[in-house]
């Protein structure tokens, strides 16, 4: 290596780390625009708030569950943990409140992966989880489930189903 070439290296380096310091503002700004938007005009029966004010990365959302469901009234607090990739990966999405669902675990609130995570692209939003979250309570789905006796009894016995949606949202939600 000659004298030049080392004294360009830390050059180099210097550009790459600006750059990307530069494109990770770029993005906190845009995550800082995307919450002012939504705590401006929440979705519908959607509330965001932050645990830490200080921390972007991590969002509490409640949501209400949708008339016409087993989940209608229930408050269900779910969190959102941002990872600094965001937009290009999508927040990790947790249920804080239990619930009877075949596409949430139970014990954890993982939901489906495959509902958010397979198709994300950069052009997805918070509005675009969501409106999948609320999809969810509105329209369970038996295929791919994370908890296969939830899926067997909304495939088998759909009114069990709702009865027993309904009363762990009155236990657990309400």
């Amino acid at each position: 290596m000659n004298s030049t070439e080392t004294n360009l290296q830390p050059t180099i380096l210097q550009l790459m780390t600006a750059s990307h310091a530069h494109s990770l503002l770029l993005l906190r700004s845009f995550h800082q625009k995307e919450l002012a938007s939504m705590l401006k005009s929440p979705p519908e029966n959607c509330e965001i708030s932050l645990p830490e004010e200080s921390n972007l990365n991590e969002w509490e959302v409640t949501i209400t569950g949708p008339d016409s469901t087993p989940y209608v009234g229930g408050k269900f607090i779910l969190s959102f943990t941002f990872p600094a990739e965001y937009p290009f990966k999508p927040p990790s999405i947790l249920y804080k409140t239990r619930i009877y669902h075949p596409n949430i675990k139970t014990d954890t609130g993982e939901i489906c992966a495959a509902i958010l995570y397979d198709e994300w692209g950069p052009t997805l939003n918070v509005s675009h989880c969501l409106d999948t979250m609320i999809n969810m309570l509105k329209s369970p789905s038996a295929d791919s489930p994370l908890e296969e006796d939830i899926a067997k009894c909304l495939r088998d016995k759909p009114k069990e189903f709702g009865k027993k949606a309904k009363q762990w949202t009155k236990d657990y939600a309400m």
